[in-house]
């Protein structure tokens, strides 16, 4: 089978591997029953598009009471007193446009603000895979999407970590996040293969449980530049070149 790339094609792929399917958070396509139907169970779920990219178009809706939401989009927060009026609301947001609908997974926070992480993976010379750099996103305040180019700051994946993990432990846990993240993309190559390079983006929730929000077959590697630390962006642009000399 033929999956497109897209969010949607590359989750149902992924979904097809039982190792990786544990790590998947519930998403579907954005249909009035289906996003009834999540928030009813998850109690809030975020809605992208399908072909988007930079955080661009994304929004969030939280089940607050019996029958009254919040959408949330950019810098503004609306409330809605029924479902039926939520869901016009989105609909105008969203029409012409293919929608998935994915469950929120509560993030950790670092001075008040959601993180998540993006795992750069990349092709090597014996054609494996290696991780490049890891990264993490911070939100810009009162913002619900963590990408650099929606206001997102680039920081240290452990300086992000380090208030809920310490010491030796962070250390083993952003190499368990790297393996993660190499293995996703090894699956990933055999049903995309003419990539180099994938962007894992993993969120992590309060239980220190990742999640594979998506995965991304053009990385952006302008985001390892922002850093202070310009290692692993270096080490992306060697990589980089070796590919295209290849």
């Amino acid at each position: 089978m033929v999956y497109a790339n897209s969010k949607w094609g590359k989750y149902c792929y992924l979904k097809t591997a039982e190792r990786w399917k544990p790590y998947l958070p519930q998403t579907q396509r954005v249909s009035r029953a289906n996003v009834r139907a999540m928030l009813k169970r998850w109690g809030a779920v975020y809605l992208k598009p399908n072909n988007g990219t930079g955080g661009h178009g994304i929004m969030k809706i939280t089940r607050i009471g019996e029958g009254r939401y919040t959408l949330r989009s950019g810098f503004a927060t609306r409330t809605f007193r029924s479902f039926g009026s939520l869901y016009s609301a989105v609909s105008g947001k969203t029409a012409g446009r293919s929608y998935l609908a994915q469950k929120a997974i509560p993030l950790l926070h670092y001075k008040k603000r959601p993180f998540d992480l993006r795992i750069m993976v990349q092709r090597n010379r014996q054609q494996g895979w290696d991780v490049t750099g890891i990264v993490g996103r911070l939100a810009r305040p009162r913002k619900i999407v963590t990408n650099y180019h929606s206001g997102g700051t680039p920081m240290p994946a452990g300086k992000l970590l380090s208030p809920h993990i310490h010491g030796t432990r962070r250390s083993g846990f952003i190499q368990e996040l790297k393996n993660l993240g190499r293995g996703v993309s090894e699956y990933m190559s055999v049903q995309y293969p003419k990539f180099p390079a994938f962007g894992v983006d993993v969120a992590i929730d309060a239980t220190l449980k990742p999640w594979i929000l998506e995965v991304n077959t053009k990385p952006d590697k302008s985001i390892f530049n922002a850093l202070k630390n310009k290692t692993m962006y270096k080490r992306i642009l060697s990589y980089a070149r070796m590919q295209k000399r290849s």
